[in-house]
């Protein structure tokens, strides 16, 4: 499948600590607090304003293509989201933890499972990131995971690199990348 909405939705992925999953309204509370939180939102576009916010309480979870929450397995207690979507004509992976779960490694093993899937049943040949240039621990997982910078671009009043991998690349293990510490977040949301 090359597109969004051409696969039965939803997909579960499991990974090792992690289920990956789509969002439920059990979910909203960590998905409001993901969204609004200033330690999070610090690379992804700055603060929420009350409008977005007010659409985060009232929106349905769950129902949009290639958007999950990532999960502790043993507890199914979401910690962050990570997306695989379209939004620039081309498969972008995008990602964000609870602050209390960055560093632990969940982003790289929640980063693999999503792209391992995306191996087994996209027909695209790459996929995309896009994070600030200046948020060190995303560029490091990024690269890490196989990413190479495609180019350099302006978007939110930040510059932002592009980056690229082919899906035929061999995936590292979650404990061969490890963790990039606080603050790994990619690509806006």
């Amino acid at each position: 499948m090359t597109r969004e909405g051409t696969a039965d939705w939803p997909i579960r992925i499991s990974a090792r600590r992690l289920v990956i999953r789509e969002g439920t309204d059990r979910d909203r509370g960590a998905v409001i607090r993901l969204m609004t939180d200033p330690v999070t939102r610090e690379y992804l576009g700055g603060t929420v304003d009350y409008t977005s916010r007010q659409a985060l309480e009232l929106s349905p979870l769950g129902l949009t293509w290639g958007r999950w929450v990532v999960c502790l397995a043993d507890e199914d207690t979401m910690i962050g989201s990570i997306s695989l979507d379209y939004d620039r004509g081309e498969p972008q992976l995008s990602y964000a933890l609870l602050p209390e779960y960055v560093g632990h490694g969940f982003a790289a093993e929640a980063c693999i499972a999503v792209l391992d899937w995306a191996q087994k049943n996209l027909e695209d040949d790459h996929v995309i990131a896009v994070t600030q240039a200046r948020n060190k621990r995303s560029v490091t997982l990024l690269k890490r995971l196989g990413f190479t910078v495609r180019r350099g671009l302006e978007e939110f009043g930040a510059q932002q690199l592009l980056m690229e991998r082919p899906l035929a690349l061999a995936l590292p293990e979650a404990e061969e990348v490890g963790s990039t510490g606080p603050q790994a977040t990619a690509s806006y949301r």
